[in-house]
């Protein structure tokens, strides 16, 4: 495998290796260095000059730790049409797999299998495990089997491990054991590493260069007996083969021993259903078709607002509050100053229809200040004040950001006033006006040009000024407030100060864009009404752009104790405003080290969605991809979990359509519903592209669903793949000569990566049109 992990995959896309391989084995290892000490060829000393340094390279051998799994198929306690399909696991790390080697073989076989169980094949168990491991530490695991029954691995631990380390095990007979278990020579093709660009993603631990591995499960699971309703249960195990080499053949030699102990390094359990209704497509479905699954819900249905019926077109209030509801509003309970209890609207930065900007010259100062009265209706509008509330809130709340904001404020105070003093000054040049900058302090200015010609020069009557045009000389007010203040309503002023703390600005912009991109904000304040988004449901929304300012203004209303501050705030909230949204555009990618090339839109317009379902939960790493019309790809600003089962995705703009798949790296592996696969295009050369189906569809029976012929399992009744490499009737040599039938030349090999690319089953998407996705 290549040693380059720069990720420059097109988002969808996707590479498969056969392996990653590290330099150096887990396991401990030593350096010695042995020197001799010669003169003329001849040894000066006959003592040996040894040095000798022990180091160990550490890699998972008794446990795993959970955060290094990303996901899981089937997904952990789902239920689904999975019979079809091979379990997989995907890894962080991409060397996992291949850090322990393995004895008694030349090739670089992993050590890790996934093996899939019925409940009842499990021995034992503690307490209500679903899964029937048995929790033990190392020395109890290691420690020989008294009774002679139960074979362990021969596993040598390594010096990082203490003997006390927890672990998990589970017990199987021998007779399954040698029934499911991959030979030491398949382990090789239920392994491989991918590579994905994450950018469609949701941030949440992904390494940067997008690089798993993944293991294969070799058995299909077990589903309901042909016209039985319910489920059934399968449990997957990633286990450790390390130590066990030895029965890893055709006809191993247990002896005496009747049951094997396996390391667990993670487990699940799933659900195998008759029909789909809880996979991928399924959980889809029922998102955006109504209960007959064929008709689509309406396009209102989709926008985040409450459920709302038409009114009686002859009562005013009634119309007023339908067409608050319809434009997202929510009435919430509001206990006046005066002690009434009554309602207010409000409504929330995420809104179901496009907000025209609210044209105002002065920020909101307070919260007041925000609030709009209905004389009509007697009802106040709280969504701006609420808005200033709670981006002042989040303000005070962080020490750090007062800081950064008061040292902005002091460094742009002290520029305005060295600015006016050189203006007023008769020995500043405008060349030494033009060099002032927000790093100089009056001290470095005052030795700056205490030179010997200005020394020469005191005393003596001054030479009349230069132009300093376009910021003018200007004549000493009596009153230094009011100098200030008039000096910094000259728009030449302002936009020579804005230009000098700009750089200043980058700690307060950053900590902005979190708050504009909601980071914040609790749940709540975002949707004020579970009913506007219910279990199993997909919302869109427009971000709403006075909401925002009004929240900015908020958390940069804090600090300001005169009106020289005010006024300054006033100066420059356009520039910090924007500083903000300049900030939340890169945001994304500072946080992940990488981002797709996204088509970019000039206006400060954000749109998202929403979903809550068991879909987020089950597929943690759904990709989302909003596309504009001509197929370019916007750029996603935040995608987050808020919760297991609630996913928010912010895009820069507004989509034609969204795509939301199964991850590229979790995709699933298996055979159709009649057993087969497609064929495709192994190589990367050619007229067809690399992946791609050969023409006229061909495909490869894998398994025979109605157990009357063997295929390519171990037995016609088995749900376990025969991948043997070395027989000619083996899966791996009747799939590698019928791609070479397809191609009408020799393949010189096929390994892993090659096995994956056939197996593989396409990520389920589903693609929602700007205006039929708010119609499903």
């Amino acid at each position: 495998m290549a040693d380059d992990l720069k990720n420059d995959i097109p988002v969808g896309d996707i590479q498969l290796y056969d392996n990653y391989v590290p330099a150096l084995d887990a396991g401990n290892w030593f350096i010695q260095v042995n020197h001799t000490l010669t003169e003329k060829g001849r040894p000066v000393n006959t003592d040996p000059l040894t040095s000798l340094q022990e180091f160990i390279v550490s890699a998972p051998q008794f446990a795993l730790d959970p955060t290094e799994v990303i996901s899981k198929y089937p997904p952990d306690g789902s239920s689904g049409r999975y019979g079809e399909v091979l379990p997989n696991i995907v890894l962080s790390e991409p060397l996992l797999p291949w850090e322990r080697k393995m004895a008694d073989t030349d090739n670089r076989e992993p050590w890790l299998a996934l093996l899939v169980f019925e409940d009842a094949e499990l021995i034992g168990g503690d307490g209500n495990s679903p899964t029937h491991v048995i929790n033990t530490n190392v020395e109890t695991f290691l420690k020989p089997d008294d009774t002679g029954k139960l074979l362990k691995p021969s596993i040598t631990k390594e010096d990082d491990v203490q003997i006390s380390d927890p672990c998990t095990c589970i017990h199987i007979k021998t007779s399954l054991f040698q029934t499911i278990t991959p030979r030491l020579k398949e382990l090789r093709y239920l392994a491989h590493c991918r590579q994905v660009n994450t950018g469609d993603k949701a941030i949440a631990g992904l390494n940067e260069h997008g690089l798993f591995s993944v293991v294969v499960a070799n058995r299909f699971p077990l589903t309901p007996a042909a016209g039985q309703p319910g489920a059934t249960k399968n449990i997957v195990h990633l286990v450790s083969l390390e130590g066990l080499e030895s029965v890893l053949v055709d006809s191993p030699n247990f002896g005496n021993f009747e049951q094997v102990a396996l390391l667990s390094l993670a487990s699940w359990t799933f659900q195998a259903l008759p029909d789909n209704q809880e996979d991928f497509k399924g959980l889809m479905t029922n998102m955006l078709y109504q209960a007959d699954g064929k008709t689509p819900f309406p396009p209102e249905h989709f926008w985040l607002r409450l459920p709302f019926t038409s009114q009686n077109e002859n009562d005013p209030a009634q119309v007023e509050a339908s067409k608050r509801l319809r434009d997202g509003f929510v009435p919430l309970g509001y206990h006046t100053r005066t002690g009434e209890d009554t309602f207010a609207w409000y409504r929330g930065p995420l809104t179901p229809l496009l907000t025209t900007e609210l044209e105002k010259a002065d920020p909101f100062f307070t919260a007041d200040a925000a609030i709009i009265y209905h004389s009509a209706f007697g009802v106040f509008d709280f969504s701006l004040a609420g808005a200033w509330n709670i981006g002042r809130s989040a303000a005070l709340s962080d020490k750090s950001f007062g800081q950064m904001l008061l040292d902005f404020r002091r460094g742009a105070h002290t520029l305005t006033d060295q600015l006016l003093q050189r203006l007023q000054s008769d020995f500043f040049s405008q060349s030494q006006i033009d060099k002032l900058n927000h790093d100089t302090t009056v001290q470095d200015e005052f030795l700056s040009v205490l030179n010997t010609q200005l020394i020469a020069d005191i005393g003596s009557p001054p030479n009349p000024k230069p132009d300093l045009s376009p910021l003018q000389a200007k004549p000493p007010d009596t009153d230094p407030q009011t100098a200030v203040k008039n000096f910094m309503a000259d728009p030449a002023v302002q936009a020579k100060v804005l230009n000098l703390v700009k750089t200043d600005l980058d700690p307060i912009s950053q900590w902005l864009a979190r708050l504009l991109l909601l980071y914040p904000l609790p749940f709540n304040y975002l949707v004020p009404d579970e009913r506007m988004l219910p279990v199993e449901s997909l919302r869109f929304f427009y971000m709403d752009n006075t909401w925002l300012g009004a929240m900015l203004d908020g958390a940069l209303s804090i600090g300001m104790e005169s009106s020289r501050e005010t006024f300054f705030f006033k100066i420059t909230r356009d520039m910090m405003h924007e500083a903000a949204y300049k900030a939340a555009k890169v945001l994304r990618s500072s946080l992940s080290g990488t981002e797709p090339q996204p088509s970019e839109v000039s206006a400060n317009l954000m749109s998202g969605m929403l979903v809550r379902s068991a879909v987020v939960s089950g597929w943690p790493n759904l990709a989302v991809r909003p596309y504009l019309k001509s197929g370019e790809l916007l750029k996603i600003l935040r995608m987050d979990h808020l919760s297991p089962n609630v996913l928010l995705c912010i895009f820069w703009g507004v989509p034609d359509y969204v795509e939301i798949s199964e991850p590229q790296e979790g995709f699933a592996f298996g055979v159709n519903e009649d057993g087969f696969i497609p064929l495709r295009n192994p190589l990367a050369s050619g007229m067809l592209l690399l992946g791609e189906q050969f023409p006229g569809e061909p495909v490869f029976q894998i398994r025979d669903l109605t157990q009357k012929q063997k295929l390519f399992m171990r037995s016609a009744t088995s749900r376990v793949l025969d991948l043997n490499p070395d027989s000619s009737n083996g899966l791996i040599q009747k799939l590698k000569s019928a791609l070479e039938a397809q191609l009408r030349s020799t393949l010189s090999s096929f390994n892993p990566a090659d096995f994956a690319l056939q197996m593989v089953k396409s990520p389920e998407a589903v693609k929602l049109n700007s205006q039929a996705s708010r119609t499903a």
